[in-house]
């Protein structure tokens, strides 16, 4: 049964003040090795929704992969056995953790593409506060080589934004939500927060909490982080236009519970 120590009342506050919350060696020795032996063999060998985001022309390389779990060993092992549902629940106040997608994204050295501000839960055909992710750093983070960057309390803002694409300059189409704002030109506006990580640390960040990642052109080493989406007893399937592919029909209609063969329910209340 999957386990982890229990996260205290002022790390759950500040998570649900700030939207995101480091966590330091969440993940043990073993995990990070064997994710990491995992990451590099999804990359040689990705699946139906593998993405290079590495313009043709640049150096680097940016891949994406989600809904590994379904057909790689270790990536299904790391969901029902590793302490991220645990984790997920505990800070979504949740008595259930149900997990969405995974998604590995790698940025190599020498890598330009950044990853565009953005908040997760406009890509998603989801509803519901008890929303998360989990992004678990295989390699040493830093902001030279591609970390993540958060605005504080911003999945508090009252606005849902348009989604990005990760591969143009184009954006989801969705006619109720509005473009994200230049925050790069009005820096000074807001209020960042970030961290340097090790090899099994992690970020868990609200599905509504803005953020970025720069390139990793400037650093001697990869960034391969490995995020894991969950979802708690508030949330529920909202099929819309725009959002992320999914890998096959969950065979959910609209303002059902997110549990389902696609999207498995790993941690429940008692166990």
């Amino acid at each position: 049964m999957p386990t982890t120590q229990p996260i205290g009342d002022a790390e759950i506050a500040r998570y649900e003040e700030d939207g995101a919350i480091v966590l330091r060696q969440a993940f043990g020795a073993d995990w990070v090795a064997r994710m990491q032996a995992a990451a590099d063999r999804i990359m040689a060998n990705g699946g139906p929704l593998a993405l290079e985001y590495t313009k043709d022309t640049s150096a680097g390389r940016f891949f994406g992969d989600q809904f590994i779990w379904p057909r790689d060993e270790d990536f299904r092992a790391f969901v029902f056995e590793s302490p991220a549902a645990a984790i997920a629940r505990q800070l979504m106040r949740s008595s259930t953790a149900t997990l969405f997608y995974d998604h590995l994204l790698v940025k190599e050295a020498g890598t330009k593409e950044h990853t565009p501000w953005h908040h997760d839960l406009p890509y998603w055909p989801v509803e519901g506060n008890q929303v998360c992710s989990i992004w678990l750093a295989l390699d040493p983070v830093s902001a030279e080589s591609g970390g993540v960057e958060y605005i504080r309390g911003s999945h508090k803002w009252p606005k849902r934004y348009i989604g990005q694409s990760f591969t143009s300059e184009s954006s989801y189409d969705n006619p109720d939500m509005e473009p994200v704002p230049d925050i790069e030109a009005e820096r000074d506006r807001y209020d960042f927060i970030s961290w340097d990580l090790a090899p099994g640390d992690c970020i868990v960040h609200h599905a509504l909490t803005l953020h970025h990642s720069a390139g990793n052109s400037t650093s001697d080493r990869r960034r391969r982080g490995f995020a894991t989406r969950w979802t708690g007893d508030d949330a529920v399937y909202t099929p819309r236009a725009s959002t992320i592919r999914l890998l096959r029909d969950p065979g959910l209609k609209a303002g059902d519970p997110m549990p389902c063969d696609l999207f498995p329910q790993v941690l429940a209340a008692g166990q």
